[in-house]
């Protein structure tokens, strides 16, 4: 897959020169400019950048361990003056010591001095023995450290002795991670002169994107400077942009709830620009869960382009969506772009940021089938020079997805994280954060693998029967009270000898995978007979990726994580580890950066959200003050009705029916019911259909499996000023209920059918129980306030706009309740309890008073 790119990070004057400096870490400048050769996924990541980080403790007691002066963990670094400015370039040598033996080349007189050595220590799954050379970044690595060293530190000596200055030591250490004896070495002696030409050249290669970067800084500068809000300010609004602006100021972060009609995107990526104008930030990451926000967020940046705003924006776009082949393949016996990918990607991007200030799908497909490059691969080194980057949230948060070159391992920057409907942030972390092993997959990897490699199906044999015991263990619990579950609460609690077996079994499957590339991917070329179906070897790659997931998930792994086996319908054995709360997993990513603003029309109550999406204690909480008047809108609540498992029937259907009826009959015009399920939707449909059909009222319905295609040809249905009502009857929490924008006429009421609440489920129930135990309301955290969430998004769909008026019927009893009212927002404060039976009188008043508004 693909490696890390270039970044750059330019701070102030040095101190001795009022040039800015711009540091690069001694990893990032290698990977970016050495990378070369073809766009392989199919080597199994025998040097996964997770095994590196999983590699720390082994790092400290192998440096623990080495005598003599051996210093671990050395701070290095170097500065060139580039005219107007300074690269820094920067980093840790894992360790550097001296050797005493003779060796004799360079300077006779100097042979009998000590020959200062740098070691790179790399920590792998594989078996170290079945290395046979060095992987070149990882030597070009330690390569730069000699040189760094010979330029910056052995001109006086070393440890205030003598030592050779006409050469430098090389040594690549490779050590497993389960067993740190298991280790190999390769060792290089270089002449000073021939690795400081060699570091030269390195340097100079690099220096072409830093003179482009810092040109086209100047140019964005210049063009923020005239820059003023693009709009009228709304009420409230400019409150809105100074908090966004003192909180990026101040390096905080900062939980935005704002009501729709309020402008909350251009009131949060304004002031971030103008922060970045202030030298504040070099970069803002505009996050997001759907592509309909994702298009708004990119149409702010648009709107300030048109007013003079010079700024490298990108949109990302998924590898399926953006992936030119019928499926992506990413390797180069599938795909024609995979093939010398990396000899081709440096130059592709250089042309495109010097030619392009917008980057989308479109012209990111363009470049890449001019530079036959996989445009996938292009986006992500393209927004390595961009100003704003506009993506989902995987790609920030999510550990299997995120961008490393930004987010991996001691990368950061003063990046400005907008995070646009963070409500959702909240399951999507528990997921990003979570992993599942099931054994029948365990199984069916060691029957693809058994022919090909017998060590690891021997492995996996044993990795079974550890699942099969904890089976049994579940048997005994199910036999007594049928589909429970078994939870572990602590880490400690999982058999040592599971852990063992687990870590063994996917540093066999590395190795294997390791061979299995050296070998072409052929089975008769690796002399292990028959060769192995596509199928076959579909479920070991999918098994693979599963279970390194699983293992850096158990890496992760604190008290914020509940462990937990069952049986799933197919009464297959699982085992997950499940992040009940990802804040501190979500918070390290967050504190690469400089400051983070969450927003969201719906982020009630604001400590839930807070205490699952960050874990700072002094952020900011602001409510902005809705833009909209009183009198565009009325909330009825009906007393009448429940939507309690009890209460379903057809009695309670007929009714829900009813006030649906009633609403559309008070006035002609677009509305949507929203349900709770596909199921009760049916329900009221079909009576709906039955007894309330009238001839000048349309309706359609969402169905469960819609594509984007399907979604839009619903849309279509709400249309201005229609001659006919129109009633959709959708699910809460699908596509319809967030997202969408039907302003004016094309919607003017929202029927809310029930709390929301989740179903009662496994992990539902986990949450509860862990937030009992935190002495919170696990029934609030677990159902009521994702509950709410949906309603206040679905019933969110109507009055967008200063001009719209519409009605908000919500429909359940619970809504009159203490508990539920307290995470009503705060215009929600003068509704109205009624009965099916007073519905239509109500609205008749409300829709003949706006015409008098209007009148006016």
């Amino acid at each position: 897959m693909g490696t890390d790119t270039g970044k750059l990070n330019i701070g102030s004057g040095n101190g001795t020169k009022d040039l800015p400096v711009v540091r690069i870490s001694v990893r990032t400048l290698v990977e970016f400019l050495l990378r070369s050769g073809d766009l392989d996924n199919r080597s199994g990541g025998g040097f996964d950048a997770e095994a590196m980080l999983a590699g720390s403790r082994v790092h400290r007691r192998l440096q623990k361990g080495m005598a003599g002066d051996y210093q671990a963990e050395m701070s290095l670094y170097d500065e060139l003056e580039c005219g107007t400015y300074i690269l820094r370039i920067e980093g840790r040598a894992d360790g550097v010591f001296t050797d005493d033996g003779v060796h004799t080349f360079g300077s006779r007189e100097k042979e009998s001095l000590p020959l200062v050595m740098v070691d790179e220590i790399k920590g792998v799954y594989m078996e170290p023995d079945s290395i046979d050379e060095p992987v070149r970044v990882h030597l070009a690595q330690a390569k730069c450290y000699g040189a760094i060293l010979l330029r910056r530190y052995l001109k006086d000596g070393w440890n205030d002795l003598a030592c050779r200055t006409d050469a430098i030591g090389i040594r690549m250490t490779y050590v497993n991670l389960e067993e740190d004896r298991k280790i190999k070495h390769f060792t290089e002696i270089c002449q000073a002169s021939e690795i400081l030409i060699w570091y030269d050249e390195i340097c100079r290669a690099y220096r072409r994107w830093v003179d482009w970067q810092i040109g086209w800084r100047k140019e964005r500068d210049a063009s923020m400077g005239p820059l003023t809000f693009p709009f009228p300010y709304r009420k409230g609004q400019k409150n809105l942009v100074s908090s966004v602006y003192l909180t990026i100021r101040e390096e905080k972060e900062l939980f935005l709830m704002a009501p729709t009609g309020v402008g909350k995107t251009m009131s949060v990526v304004y002031p971030s620009v103008r922060a970045m104008e202030q030298g504040l930030s070099g970069k803002i990451f505009y996050l997001t869960a759907r592509n309909q926000t994702l298009t708004v967020g990119a149409e702010a940046f648009r709107i300030l382009r048109d007013r003079g705003l010079r700024m490298k924006t990108i949109v990302l776009t998924s590898k399926e969506k953006i992936c030119p082949m019928n499926e992506p393949s990413c390797n180069p016996d599938d795909c024609p772009y995979a093939r010398g990918h990396f000899d081709r990607i440096n130059d592709a991007v250089y042309e495109f940021i010097g030619e392009e200030d917008y980057f989308d799908r479109e012209r990111i497909r363009k470049q890449a089938e001019k530079w036959k490059v996989c445009p996938f691969e292009l986006g992500l080194d393209t927004s390595v020079w961009c100003d704003a980057v506009l993506c989902d949230y995987n790609y920030a948060f999510d550990p299997n997805a995120r961008l490393r070159r930004f987010f991996g391992e001691g990368n950061g920057g003063d990046y400005i994280f907008l995070v646009d409907e963070a409500h959702n942030l909240v399951e999507r972390a528990r997921e990003m954060y979570s992993a599942e092993l099931v054994k029948e997959d365990v199984l069916a990897a060691k029957n693809a693998i058994r022919k090909k490699g017998p060590k690891a199906a021997r492995q996996l044999e044993k990795l079974n029967k550890q699942l099969l015991a904890m089976r049994r263990s579940l048997d005994l619990t199910e036999a007594e009270e049928p589909g429970k579950y078994n939870v572990y609460e602590k880490i400690e609690a999982l058999d040592e000898k599971f852990v063992g077996e687990l870590l063994r079994a996917y540093g066999e499957l590395q190795e294997f995978f390791k061979e299995r590339r050296q070998n072409g991917g052929s089975a008769e070329e690796s002399g292990k007979g028959e060769e192995q179906s596509a199928d076959e070897s579909d479920v070991l790659t999918d098994f693979y990726f599963g279970l390194r997931d699983f293992v850096n998930t158990y890496e992760a792994m604190d008290d914020d994580y509940v462990i937990c086996t069952f049986r799933d319908e197919d009464r297959h054995f699982h085992m997950k580890l499940f992040c009940v709360n990802p804040a501190r997993r979500l918070q390290e990513i967050l504190d690469k950066g400089r400051s983070a603003v969450f927003f969201s029309a719906t982020l009630l109550p604001v400590g839930y959200y807070k205490s699952l999406l960050s874990r700072r204690e002094d952020n900011y909480a602001v409510y902005a003050e809705s833009s909209f008047q009183d009198d565009q809108k009325i909330i009825l609540v009906g007393r009448d009705v429940s939507t309690r498992y009890r209460s379903r029937n057809e009695g309670m259907y007929h009714r829900i029916a009813s006030y649906i009826h009633e609403t559309v009959i008070s006035r002609k015009g677009n509305y949507i019911a929203f349900f709770p399920s596909y199921k009760f939707l049916q329900a009221v449909l079909d009576i709906y259909r039955a007894e309330f059909d009238e001839p000048d009222v349309n309706y359609v319905a969402q169905s469960r499996y819609m594509g984007e295609m399907d979604r839009e040809i619903f849309l279509e249905n709400f249309y201005e000023d229609p001659a006919m009502s129109m009633v959709g009857f959708c699910v809460m929490g699908g596509g319809f209920s967030e997202g969408i924008d039907l302003v004016g006429t094309r919607l003017i009421g929202v029927i809310v059918v029930g709390c929301g609440l989740p179903q009662v489920s496994r992990e539902t129930e986990i949450l509860r129980d862990y937030y009992d135990r935190q002495e919170k309301k696990g029934f609030s955290y677990a159902y009521l306030i994702p509950g709410m969430n949906k309603v206040l998004q679905s019933a969110g769909r109507v009055i967008r706009t200063s001009e719209d008026r519409g009605v908000i019927v919500l429909l359940d009893d619970r809504f009159l309740t203490r508990e539920c009212q307290a995470m009503f927002p705060r215009e929600w404060s003068s509704y109205i309890p009624c009965r099916s039976d007073q519905v239509r009188e109500i609205l008749t008043t409300f829709w003949e008073g706006g015409k008098e508004r209007n009148d006016k």
